[in-house]
Parts: C-alpha cells; structure tokens; sequence
C-alpha cells in the first residue's frame, strides 16, 4: 500500500489471502508470491489480474523494466505488456470500463499523441456498445466526447452510402453489434430509432469541427433520411440554407420522388439560380408535377426580387409579367426594399414598355413609395391613368374600376406639383374627364374657366362647390369669398341655374361678402328667395362684429395691464443710503442723481456714459 507524506494512503489497500511469502510493485500492479505461484493484482481496482504458477520460488525483486523472481536454481523475469497494447487488449473484450480505469491512472506514463488515441478509442467504443443497446442519448453524447467520425456511424445504416472514396471504416467491433439491414426488415419500430438517432446525432455534430471533417457526408446522409421518411419540412430547410449535399446522388432522388420544388431550392442553395427557376417554371406550366402545397409562382417572384444578378433577371422576367403584370412589379418594388438595387427606374420603365398595368404599378411605387419628384415620373402617371381610363371604356372593364381609377387620377392632379399641366391638359380637352380638366385649369389660375367647365360640361353642382372648397383651402378669407362669388355669377348667366344658385347661396352663406352679393343679384328676384342667406349673413356680420369688438377690448385690457405694470415699475421708490456704491466705478454715490441698470445695480450718470460709449 502506498502512502502519502501526512500518513493518508493514495490507494485503498489491496486486499490477498494469508501465507504470503514476498511482494513487489511494479505500477500499476502488485505482485504477491504465494504457494508456488504469483498473484497479480491491479492497484487501481484491487482486483487479481493474473496468476502465474511457479516452482521453488523464494522472493521477487522489482526493476524499472520488469520483475524478477528468484528460485532455487533459476531466475525467472516478468515482463509487463505495454501499456497501450494493455488498454487495447481490455478495448477488445468491451471491459471498457476497466480500460478507461487504467489509462486515466496511466495517462503521465504515455505520450500525449498515444494518449488521447486510446482515449477517444475507448470512450467510441463505450458509445457503440450504448448504441447497440438502443440507450441513445449516452451513445451520442459519447460519440461526441470521443469525437467519433461521423462516417463511422453513417457506415451502418442500409441505403446510406458514404459519399468520401477515401473513407475506411476504424471502429472496434462489439460483441453485441446489431445487423441493421436484418433490423430494417424484421423489426421496423426498433430501426426507426436508429434513425432517429442518426438524425439527432448529425444535426448536432454538424455545424461543428467533428462535423466539418465530412460535410458532405452529413448533409447526403441528412437529405436522403429525410426524402425516405417523408420529412419534407426538415428536407426542404436543410435544402434552401447552405449545404453541402452532393448533387450527383440528390437530384436523381428527387425526381424520383417528383419533389421538383425542394430540387429548385437545392439548386439555388448551390448557387445554381438559372436551373432553379427553369425547375420551378416547369412546375408553374404544368411540365411538371410536383405534390408540394406551395405557390411556386409567388416563390418565383420572390426569388428574383432578392436576385443580385441582372442577367438572371431580366431573362424570367418577361415570363412572369406576362403571366401577372400585379405580381411582376414586386419583382422591381421588393429589390427596393431589399436595400439592393440593381435595375435604375428608367431601366424598369424601359423594361415595362408593352405592360401597361404593371407600368402604372412601378409609377405609384416611385412616386407615393419613393416620393420621386421628377416631373417625369408624376406626368407619366398621370398619362397612364388617362389612358387606361380611356382605354376602359372601349373595353369591358366595370364601372367600379373605373371610377377608381379617376379617383387616384383626381388625388394626384390635386395634389402632385411635379407634372407639366399644360401637356396633360392637351391630352383630355376633347374627352369626358371633366373634373380632371378644371383641376388642371385651375393649377394654371383658370378658377372661371374651371368652374365653367364643372357646370355646363360636367354639369356637376356638388363637383363645383367642392372646387371653391378644395382651391380655398389654407387660403385667406377674401380669396374664398371670390371663388364663391365666381361661381354665383356663373349660376347667374343661366336662367336654369337659378335654383342652383339660391342653393349655394343659402348653404354657404358663410363663405360670401354680403354686399358683393347683394351687387349681382338680380332685381327681379323676390325677398323670399334670398331671406335665409339674408338671414344668416347678416347674422354673421353682426357677430363677426362683437367678436371684433371683443377682440379690441380684450387687446385693451391687455394693454392696460402692460402700461400699470410700467408704471409700478417706475414709480417704485429706492432707498440710498451712505453705503451705496456705483456698480461701475465701485465709488460712493454722493448726489441725489444717479441711474438704475435693469437688473437693479445704481451707477453714476456719467459712469452709465462711459459704459454706452464703449
């Protein structure tokens, strides 16, 4: 037994029968002559390791090397087997426990190299042993530890073939090691928990260094267990990230299965783009047919509104306008969003020459989304909306649309200030938007002519008041009072505008100078039919009156208080004795004379002199 220097033993003692005749050690083991024959025992475990028999033995003697046992007549030398060869030996026989006893106990007495060798062996194998015993999570967690290459586990499985040419199978075998193939046939629930574990233990390992020493493997092996369960969702998020699938094996799976979809994102995660979407474009036109619940198209725009390449762009994008013009302009509004533009607006514009709604699509993006002021991109849009409107009308689009898009057109001729008014104005003189052209008109200060054309052409009474309205607002109250006056004259000049004009009159009584009114009326008109503008006007001048006298009295009162602050403020008295100073010159203040700064110091007249002079 050793013992260390404060008397408290490093080992348990070990323990052997009695008639002992001599003992040696010989780390890590002691040996004890006994009966003709010498023990062996291991002082890591205290357990008897060898016996071997000898006659006439008398003593043993124990050298660095080995041990020697002297008889009568002879010498015999007991040589230890080495280290290494021990631990392997106990690998063998699956007595890993006791192997990883030793060489932890061993480890100063080996190289570092043969060290950790030995060490990820034992613990591989402790993890194969766990494996074939179906307690995964200590077999992957062994796996891990050992740092096992993963090919050595992906070499088990049936149909899992092994992607690295130079790849030889190392592991020691088990003596309770399962024919997995004969498993997959005869007892399927058993297999799927291998597979199981094969799926956890590779996710794991794979963004690791133990995972990058076979990537390719990982990822293969990955994405064939996935196609053959049926696991399409984890199949199709290893496929569209990064990987390292092997191209050759994947794609004849897929198009076995018609998984035509996750082959198109495999192809781009390989940065195969052109193949990626010809795939898809097959699945959209039928060629193909592929069971995935997806919108292929809408993936397809996707794809290429975060496309960087140009080339790749323009030559899908034909195809998926005209398939849907709404849908193609994400193509040119998204790449925007994506804070990398690739194409300029009047490369897109040029591009979108024979797609009218997607053309008018890319023009509201620039002009409401971007807030581009060029007067080219407002009076494009505005062009376009003239032209669809009246394109419209030879067609068979509904009247709901229509309208809707007269009311987009009206907003932006309101409220826009980029566009060539006249140009515009040149392009609508001889058709039905009427509205449109008084707003253009009155862009220009045409307020007259605008509001004609809302009464004699539109022949739209509630269009022509809500003009006098729009025009005026953030105007002051003289302009508003002319634009109504304007278009009561208007009225006026038609006999069949009377009861038009009585009704402006009586319902925006407000907005009008009475006396103005009163010049352009009529003689002939009776008190009647002006008695509740009258009445409401003259209502209004006698309170717009109070309110200005009561404006001016308050605006009294607030002088009034302003002047008695001032007086309070100069008649206050102040106090000069012997011990005032001038807060200039620092003398004393001798006379009755002297100035009182603002902030309250008193100084001489002549020192408040020299301070202005300076």
């Amino acid at each position: 037994m050793f013992v260390m220097k404060n008397g408290t033993s490093q080992h348990p003692p070990v323990q052997w029968p009695d008639g002992v005749v001599d003992a040696a050690v010989h780390f890590p083991y002691v040996l004890v002559l006994q009966n003709q024959t010498v023990h062996i025992y291991s002082i890591l475990d205290q357990q008897l390791k060898q016996t071997v028999p000898l006659q006439s033995a008398k003593s043993l003697i124990s050298t660095e090397e080995s041990v020697f046992v002297v008889a009568d007549k002879e010498i015999h030398r007991l040589s230890p087997v080495p280290l290494e060869d021990q631990i392997q030996e106990l690998v063998k026989r699956q007595r890993v426990d006791e192997a990883l006893t030793l060489l932890d106990r061993v480890q100063d007495l080996l190289p570092m190299d043969s060290y950790k060798d030995l060490h990820k062996n034992v613990i591989c194998t402790s993890g194969m042993i766990k494996f074939y015993r179906e307690a995964f999570v200590e077999a992957k967690e062994l796996f891990i530890k050992g740092e096992l290459d993963p090919r050595e586990i992906i070499s088990l499985y049936p149909a899992m073939p092994v992607v690295s040419e130079d790849f030889t199978p190392q592991t020691t075998a088990v003596s309770n090691a399962k024919d997995l193939w004969m498993l997959s046939r005869d007892d399927w629930p058993t297999f799927q928990q291998y597979l199981s574990f094969l799926d956890d233990f590779l996710r794991e390992v794979r963004p690791t260094g133990q995972g990058q020493m076979c990537p390719q493997d990982i990822d293969s092996t990955l994405f064939k267990l996935y196609l053959e369960q049926g696991e399409y969702g984890k199949l199709d998020q290893l496929v569209s990230s990064q990987n390292n699938c092997n191209l050759q094996m994947c794609v004849p799976d897929l198009e076995q299965h018609k998984r035509f979809f996750t082959l198109g994102l495999l192809y781009e995660s390989q940065g195969q783009h052109v193949k990626a979407i010809q795939t898809w474009v097959k699945i959209v036109e039928d060629e193909s047919e592929d069971p995935s619940d997806i919108n292929v198209f809408q993936h397809i725009v996707n794809t290429l509104s975060n496309l960087k390449h140009k080339p790749i762009v323009l030559k899908f994008v034909d195809w998926v306008l005209q398939r849907e013009q709404e849908a193609g302009i994400l193509i040119f509004t998204k790449m925007h969003a994506s804070s990398h533009i690739i194409f300029a607006p009047e490369e897109v514009l040029t591009i979108l020459t024979n797609y009218s709604v997607a053309t008018i699509l890319y023009l509201e993006f620039l002009v409401n989304e971007l807030h581009s002021k060029e007067e080219k991109h407002h009076t494009m849009l505005i062009t376009s909306y003239i032209k669809w409107i009246l394109q419209s009308i030879e067609g068979d689009c509904n009247e709901t649309s229509r309208e809707e898009m007269r009311h987009k057109l009206q907003k932006l001729l309101w409220q826009s200030s980029f566009y060539n008014a006249d140009t515009i104005y040149d392009q609508i003189t001889s058709s039905f938007l009427h509205v449109e052209k008084a707003i253009l008109l009155g862009k220009s200060g045409k307020h007259k002519k605008a509001l004609q054309v809302l009464v004699y052409e539109e022949k739209d009474q509630q269009a022509a008041e809500s003009y006098c309205w729009r025009t005026s607002a953030g105007r002051d109250r003289k302009f508003t009072q002319e634009m109504f006056l304007t278009l009561l004259q208007i009225y006026l000049e038609s006999t069949h505008h009377v009861i038009a004009a009585v009704d402006l009159l009586n319902k925006n009584a407000a907005s009008f100078d009475l006396v103005s009114v009163l010049r352009v009326l009529p003689g002939s008109w009776s008190m009647k039919l002006v008695l509740r503008f009258l009445s409401e006007s003259l209502r209004g001048t006698v309170h717009d009156k109070r309110m200005r006298g009561l404006e001016m009295s308050l605006a009294k009162v607030e002088t009034l208080r302003h002047k008695h602050a001032w007086v309070e403020a100069t008649h206050e008295k102040i106090r000069v004795d012997r011990g005032c100073v001038c807060y200039s010159c620092q003398k004393r203040l001798t006379g009755p004379e002297f100035l009182r700064r603002p902030t309250g110091e008193l100084t001489h007249i002549s020192c408040h002199g020299g301070e202005n002079g300076q």
